[in-house]
């Protein structure tokens, strides 16, 4: 499947239709975050975005459309992180992890979990 471009507000659309799916667009609009001030209209407009993105299909259940996710979160996460790390640390992973280090406070736990993953990601590489 070709990368599709998920916009923030919709993004938090597919953050429920992956939870929850299938929902009609007032399922969505009741699951949404008390802060999210939008209204069942917005949350139609941007279900009719993300249909003609093909990010979510709509069929009809009962005589009211309901809508599913067409991709999965990771693909669309592994999208966003690549988009990231090319716009803000020119591709380079190194990069990204050494400004975090340095711009966030990371407890010894956060820590010593970095170092695990990087340990059993050389060690699943020796194998490759």
């Amino acid at each position: 499947m070709e990368q599709i471009k998920i916009a923030p507000t919709e993004w938090e659309i597919l953050e429920i239709l992956w939870e929850k799916a299938p929902l009609s667009a007032s399922e969505i609009f009741e699951n949404l975050p008390p802060e999210t001030d939008w209204n069942v209209k917005t949350v139609r407009a941007f279900l009719d975005r993300l249909t003609r993105k093909t990010a979510v299909s709509r069929r009809k259940i009962h005589g009211i459309f309901v809508f599913e996710p067409n991709i999965e979160r990771s693909k669309c996460l592994k999208w966003e992180s690549r988009s990231f790390l090319d716009r803000f640390f020119r591709g380079n992973p190194v990069s990204m992890i050494s400004h975090f280090l340095q711009e966030e406070n990371l407890s010894a736990e956060e820590i010593a979990r970095l170092k695990n993953l990087l340990e059993e990601e050389g060690v699943k590489n020796e194998h490759d």
